[in-house]
């Protein structure tokens, strides 16, 4: 399981680091979405709660031992008068009756399923659905380190758009001012500075609208960790931007069908709706039975009967006390079957069935999404490595394009447009280039999460190719 190895690993690895680089890097990050992240608390209660269907299935089999004391007091004051007409004269008789009890009684019961094949069929599907939610424990904790990660690489990616408007915006600030030195000696005509102007006003927009997406970014990375963040680390130049291996796409769909942990827990759902539909089956089955049964029961009190006389014919009331002690034990086999439940159990054994059918389909669909998943990431992935290659040289030629283009906008052979639209190229190539590297980052991640392989180790080893951003290169506070 990757949460109860993620801490020792965690604390390990911030041990090995200096300490004054401990500060929000990306395992810092992950180590407070561990512990502050309330979907993936939610998750582990679910998965906790989950490990308790194998055990109440288990019960079921298991012998049930039951204690019963009871303790009761009995109070009786009977009163009665009979009159009897016997000729011309009625006789009349009246009696007294008092009873006074104290009834302690003691049960111990031990019972035991002989035969049942629906308890049987659902402790097979407990341990099917305690399986499920180990598997969707470990698919929540894949899922929470790509969500943390593509949080953090959000605000990596935040940064440096900001950070390419922020130099467009400073460049075109620059050609706006030579623009309007030139048009106040009269070299240029108007409509340049007209032109440059627009430009530059258009960089401030997008540099507003990069601050902005800077501080949503920010919100986001608070949302896992709960607390606020005002600097990361960032993404060094060195990062390897490499095929992943194996190469083949085919190869990772294979790793994928044995793997992807989405995959495992619609596949222990239809186990355990298969299960389900078998125990509703084998209702129509008889139940055999057998219970053991050890009593103790005593009574104590007393007898009062006024109808009693004396030889010289007088009432006497007199007392009886009574007692009885009861200690034995009793054996009962029971067997029972189902002959009409008023179609209940028919209907029952039905929707069963339909739900497992239902569970299958639903593995069938996720199995081939799964598929089509891994090979449009491996794809993703792959191009990516040239997309970068292609965006780092791109950012090269649009500098000489830039170079070319503002030596002949000096010699007069080319205008301002031609500048301006020279620099745009460039600090768009630039931005570009930065986002397909996060792309690539998230992609790969994801790749592995498809095929089962991601763990907290791929964090560590992305955080070793994180740098300390320089006070000069430093972002702005949040939004």
């Amino acid at each position: 399981m990757l949460h109860f190895r993620l801490r020792a690993l965690i604390t390990t690895s911030l041990l090995l680091l200096p300490a004054a680089l401990r500060a929000d890097t990306l395992l810092d990050i992950y180590e407070l979405a561990v512990k502050n992240d309330p979907v993936i608390k939610a998750a582990e209660a679910t998965y906790r709660a989950g490990r308790e269907f194998e055990v109440q299935g288990r019960s079921q089999l298991l012998p049930q031992v039951g204690a019963q004391a009871e303790y009761g007091e009995t109070d009786i004051t009977q009163e009665s008068t009979r009159t009897i007409p016997i000729g011309d004269q009625t006789f009349s008789s009246s009696s007294d009756y008092d009873v006074e009890e104290d009834q302690e009684n003691y049960y111990l019961t031990l019972s035991q399923k002989l035969f049942d094949v629906p308890a049987w069929f659902s402790f097979k599907q407990g341990k099917e659905l305690s399986k499920q939610a180990e598997a969707q424990f470990a698919a929540d904790q894949q899922a929470l380190i790509v969500r943390t990660v593509e949080a953090y690489v959000l605000v990596l990616r935040a940064i440096d758009n900001l950070k390419s408007s922020r130099a467009a915006e400073a460049a075109f600030q620059r050609q706006l001012e030579q623009t309007q030195q030139r048009f106040d000696v009269g070299l240029i005509a108007i409509t340049d500075v007209h032109e440059a102007r627009a430009a530059f006003d258009l960089a401030v927009v997008e540099r507003l609208t990069d601050e902005g997406n800077l501080g949503v970014a920010y919100e986001a990375l608070s949302v896992l960790t709960g607390q606020d963040h005002a600097n990361l680390w960032l993404l060094s130049e060195e990062f390897p931007v490499v095929d992943p291996q194996p190469a083949t796409a085919e190869s990772w769909v294979e790793l994928a069908m044995e793997g992807n942990l989405g995959l495992k827990v619609a596949n222990y759902a239809a186990e355990a709706a298969m299960q389900s539909s078998q125990a509703s089956r084998a209702q129509h089955l008889p139940k055999l039975s057998g219970q053991l049964t050890l009593m103790d029961t005593s009574t104590d009190g007393d007898n009062f009967d006024n109808q009693l006389r004396d030889p010289e014919g007088n009432r006497i009331n007199p007392r009886y006390p009574t007692s009885v002690d009861v200690e034995g034990n009793s054996v009962m086999l029971t067997l029972s079957m189902p002959l009409y439940a008023g179609g209940g159990v028919s209907s029952q054994r039905r929707q069963s069935y339909e739900n497992y059918i239902a569970a299958r389909e639903t593995h069938t669909s996720i199995m081939r999404d799964t598929i089509q998943f891994t090979r449009s990431l491996h794809l993703f992935v792959t191009t990516d490595v040239q997309r970068v290659k292609a965006r780092r040289q791109a950012i090269v030629s649009a500098q000489s394009a830039l170079d070319a283009t503002t030596a002949g906008y000096e010699v007069g052979t080319r205008n301002v447009v031609d500048v301006l639209n020279a620099q745009q190229v460039l600090f768009t190539a630039i931005r570009d280039y930065a986002n397909t590297r996060y792309d690539y980052v998230s992609r790969l991640l994801r790749l592995r999460q498809q095929a089962g392989l991601l763990s907290p180790e791929d964090v560590v080893a992305l955080n070793k190719w994180l740098v300390e951003p320089t006070p000069a290169t430093a972002t702005a506070p949040r939004i």
